[in-house]
């Protein structure tokens, strides 16, 4: 299905604000001709009816419902844009002022994203099937009319602006809104389709998000699921933006951010892993003498689960390991364990298969006050898609049943 442009939503919201299609002309400026036939190609677009006519105006279908909450939250991104441009900008240029209320070439959105991401004309117009003459032309045109420099150019690089980064994130999320729509008006006809991207931290990528994905599939086959690892601060970028849907890892305590929600589903601890076998497997009690003995494996500093740890050693008057390889590969730390007597901390989520098959081993030695809640963290404007939702279902559960396993 083809997606949703953003002309084509102003001309939507118009014609559900006014609930007439001569009135929404009117307040668009444009022909009634001109809105009937882009509300027809919309319609047939998505195969739908969004209005049902009548000779005193039209009335809105339950898709067309559908359609006018995602439709309002990217005139919203839109709106939030504008916050980045001085008022004197939005009086002195009508142009300027257009863009903001939506009036913009799809074509010139995607030359700036795609310039944008790969920092490079010529590659991003051979992502969009354009020659690059196209997409600076396209460029230009923007610029001219928001009249601001959306990239400075470099020897090496077309690098976005400070503007142009937090413009490209509103464009970004109104169209991530916008594709949400698409895919609730599919659920709607008994298909359920879409598309999910989860951001992943650590602790949940071993069982918890592969079973939620696995169960979420068994039942809607016809959902496309992306997973991206990454740090936290890349992953709620992304989340921002609208690039990823949702993410599903360690909590950060986002209470004082306004953009974010976090729902805590499940806590861990860190624990001491070795290889089985190790010399500390023979000891039924341990201090952290015995531990400070032999090499470590950790994660770098400043990271969560280094800072917890080295929270915890001092708080039983020790200085720390005396020799660290600084490692956040798991696959690293899982090859060093078991070619040494190196010791690490980890969740016990994350080596569930290796203790399961005898090969690494949690020390009989607690790791007080390293407790940490997991969950799922999402924008707090906007609501999740259908499908997103229903992966948030499956995380809860997957979660649920792993904490009584």
């Amino acid at each position: 299905m083809q997606e949703i442009g953003i002309r084509q939503a102003r001309v939507f919201l118009a014609i559900a604000d006014s609930l007439s299609v001569t009135r929404a002309a009117k307040t668009l400026n444009r022909s009634q001709t001109s809105v009937t036939k882009s509300l027809h190609d919309l319609e047939t677009q998505l195969g739908v009816k969004l209005f049902d006519r009548s000779s005193k105006g039209v009335s809105l279908t339950a898709f067309g419902e559908c359609l006018l909450a995602r439709a309002r939250e990217a005139a919203e991104s839109f709106a939030a844009a504008q916050e980045l441009v001085p008022p004197v900008s939005m009086q002195q240029s009508a142009s300027t002022a257009r863009f903001f209320r939506m009036d913009v070439s799809d074509r010139w959105l995607d030359a700036f994203l795609a310039v944008a991401e790969y920092q490079n004309i010529a590659v991003a117009a051979e992502h969009l099937g354009l020659t690059p003459a196209a997409v600076s032309s396209s460029l230009r045109k923007l610029e001219d009319t928001l009249h601001m420099v959306l990239f400075e150019r470099t020897p090496t690089a077309v690098v976005p602006s400070a503007f142009g980064q937090s413009l490209a994130r509103y464009v970004k999320l109104a169209r991530a809104h916008l594709g949400s729509a698409r895919d609730e008006i599919a659920g709607l006809q008994g298909v359920k389709r879409g598309r999910i991207v989860v951001g992943t931290l650590p602790f949940v990528r071993t069982i918890i998000v592969p079973r939620a994905i696995t169960r979420l599939m068994e039942a809607h086959p016809y959902l496309d699921i992306a997973t991206v690892e990454g740090p936290y601060n890349d992953l709620v970028t992304g989340l921002r933006c609208g690039d990823i849907d949702l993410v599903v890892g360690a909590l950060r305590g986002s209470a004082s951010d306004k953009d974010l929600v976090e729902e805590s589903i499940l806590e861990e601890s860190l624990a001491v892993i070795c290889r089985a076998g190790h010399p500390l497997t023979r000891r039924k009690r341990l201090e952290w003498s015995d531990l400070l003995q032999y090499d470590w494996v950790l994660p770098r500093r400043g990271t969560p689960t280094r800072m917890r740890f080295e929270r915890t050693v001092g708080q039983s008057g020790y200085a720390g390991p005396a020799h660290v390889v600084e490692t956040s590969s798991l696959v690293m730390v899982r090859g060093l364990l078991l070619e040494s007597d190196r010791v690490t901390v980890l969740s016990r989520h994350q080596v569930l298969f290796e203790e399961q098959a005898g090969l690494l081993a949690a020390l009989p030695f607690e790791l007080r006050g390293t407790e940490r809640p997991l969950g799922i963290t999402r924008r707090r404007i906007g609501t999740l898609s259908p499908a997103a939702s229903l992966f948030a279902d499956e995380v809860r559960r997957a979660a649920a049943d792993f904490a009584q396993d």
